[in-house]
């Protein structure tokens, strides 16, 4: 709908168009982008950010303005009013390989909204300081690199408050013990594997994860006992609608969450210490070592002591 105004109003009549409608069985429901306004204020701004988190329950984004251009704004990195709305598109794209899926679930949470089996997002439909988030059951992370991030335990039945930051990488939350496929946000032919180890008492533990696209299957495995990441291909049946590039799907980044030791840090690796003797450990391969994720490798420098290098 293009004629919703950038008003709280505006934002919860998108947000429950998405989700009601969807009840009835149209799963293809979207709104204008900010009601297609370029954000000024600082209450806009906001309410711009909150309806970009819904971009996440729409199967495509439109923007558009009956009154004005909006490339300029759009494309000007100087103008932030639309920066953060900016961020979350990127987000949805990298997460293209999950919320493409058809019949990609979503489930309302107080102050949230489940996706899937291993993501969960954070809403503020009212635009409060802090929230009283109701979490699915189990161990969730908004991760960041270079710390531990935010971390939630959840027996799924308490709420948690949390401070409401209008950033989409605090909002996002994945599932630890799962291991997710993103898109490269800066090329399109690559990809990032992100590792999500358990974190307390179960740190270290065996994590396997099956990657599947047009019946292509590649088994993904983190075992810490052999301090290695292994990739285990098999092709699709020949056929013309499984046909695929492997050199599309090349990956660029390889992300653990959650490592039990320091990996040290020599080129491609990076390991950051997050505290209690647990680490992030960030391999960023360049052009003429990127592998395919659809081929069968090995990353074994896990372990400081070992020659490392992938094969």
């Amino acid at each position: 709908r293009s004629d919703l105004e950038l008003t709280e109003a505006g934002l919860k009549t998108c947000y429950h168009n998405i989700m009601n409608l969807k009840e009835l069985g149209i799963p293809a429901v979207t709104c204008n982008m900010c009601a297609g306004v370029v954000p000024a204020t600082d209450d806009q701004k906001s309410l711009c950010f909150r309806w970009s988190q819904l971009a996440f329950l729409m199967p495509y984004v439109i923007i558009s303005s009956g009154d004005s251009d909006l490339t300029v704004s759009l494309n000007d990195n100087g103008n932030d009013g639309f920066k953060k709305m900016k961020e979350s598109i990127t987000l949805r794209k990298q997460l293209y390989y999950y919320l493409s899926k058809p019949g990609h679930s979503t489930q309302e949470k107080t102050n949230g909204i489940v996706m899937g089996d291993n993501l969960f997002m954070v809403t503020n439909l009212e635009g409060l300081s802090e929230v009283d988030v109701e979490f699915p059951s189990g161990q969730w992370l908004a991760p960041q690199t270079e710390t531990e991030g935010i971390f939630k335990n959840s027996d799924g039945k308490s709420t948690h408050k949390l401070t409401f930051e209008e950033n989409i990488a605090k909002v996002m939350f994945y599932k630890l013990e799962n291991i997710l496929v993103l898109k490269d946000k800066d090329n399109d032919d690559n990809i990032e594997v992100h590792v999500f180890q358990l974190k307390d008492e179960n740190i270290g533990t065996k994590i396997t994860s099956t990657f599947t696209y047009k019946d292509h299957k590649t088994v993904i495995t983190l075992d810490p006992n052999d301090k290695k990441v292994t990739f285990e291909y098999t092709a699709a049946d020949t056929a013309a609608d499984t046909a695929i590039d492997p050199n599309k799907f090349k990956v660029s980044k390889l992300v653990i969450y959650y490592w039990i030791e320091d990996a040290g840090s020599e080129s491609p690796k990076q390991t950051y210490s997050i505290g209690n003797d647990k680490y992030n450990v960030v391999f960023s391969y360049t052009d003429g070592n990127r592998k395919s994720i659809f081929s069968t490798w090995t990353e074994n420098s896990l372990d400081p002591e070992s020659d490392g290098g992938g094969s």
